[in-house]
Parts: C-alpha cells; structure tokens; sequence
C-alpha cells in the first residue's frame, strides 16, 4: 500500500503538468488591437509624447520636441522635409505669437479604434496656436503620423466640418 501511494505521488504531478501528445498547440501570438475606447482616451505613451514636444517647444528646443513627438513614428525616417518645414514654420509661428506660455489636449476624436485626432492649445504671449496631432494604431503601437499647426480661433470651436456634398 506504502509504495503504491509513493509510486501515485511520483507520477501524478508528473502526468498532470505534461500535456497530452494529441492536444492542439496555441495559435501563434497576434499582434495587439487597441481596445474600444471612449474619445476622450488616449494612450499614455502618447500623452506622454505631446506633453513632452510642448515643455520642449517652451524650452527654445523646437527640433528635440519634434523628435520625441514623432519618436518610434516612420514620419522622420520616411519625410525628413517634412520634419525640418515643421520645425521652421514653428519657430516663424512662436516669433509672431510671442514666447509660449502654457499648453493642453482640449480634444480627442476616435476614427475607428486605430485612428485618433488630437487637438491641443499651445497659449503663446500674443496669440494662441492649434495643433492637430493624428495618432495611428500601427506595427503593434501608437504612433504620431502628423501634426499641423495654425492660427485659425475657430477652429477650436467646430464639432467637426461638413461633409463635401
């Protein structure tokens, strides 16, 4: 009796832990979806990202900001004109608006679960300036594929545009 229940001891740990010869192996790893969200959320990463390009905008360091901003993002690699217009038009905008005195998100719009639009006030001495930032779920992360800037005040008031008939 003693060494039946030795021998049951020793072998049912074993045969619980090893899986059957004929069980189906597990799917291969998908790449991740962003869950459904509510508009208003944003993926922390890139908050983290926008808040990063303006306190760098604030620091005089207009060309970093953009790099954290589009960090791990194929906009620098794919247009680097882009990249440097960016960066000139931004310094031209902050020298007729006057230095930058505060910035937040005010929107965010979801376009599907992959696509965002983020909008943001950056509060300058003269005038305030619109960003509009597209984030794209893309190679399994959230990145910044755009940012545009302009002037124009009521613009932050619009739901959205009509459509073109």
């Amino acid at each position: 009796m003693k060494l039946t229940l030795l021998l049951l001891s020793l072998l049912l740990p074993a045969a619980l832990a090893a899986p059957p010869k004929d069980a189906p192996k597990a799917p291969p790893k998908a790449t991740p979806v962003p869950a459904a969200s509510a508009d208003a959320e944003l993926d922390a990463a890139v908050r983290a990202r926008i808040e990063a390009f303006f306190l760098h905008v604030k620091a005089h360091q207009v060309q970093d900001g953009f790099a954290r901003l589009f960090e791990g993002s194929s906009l620098a690699a794919d247009q680097p004109a882009l990249l440097s217009t960016l960066v000139k038009n931004t310094l031209l905008l902050i020298e007729k608006c006057g230095k930058m005195e505060s910035s937040s998100i005010v929107r965010v719009r979801s376009a599907g679960r992959a696509l965002k639009e983020v909008t943001c006030v950056m509060n300058c001495q003269k005038r305030p300036m619109r960003w509009t930032m597209f984030v794209y779920f893309g190679e399994g992360r959230w990145q910044v594929l755009d940012a545009e800037v302009d002037l124009e005040l009521h613009a932050f008031f619009e739901d959205s545009k009509p459509a073109a008939k």
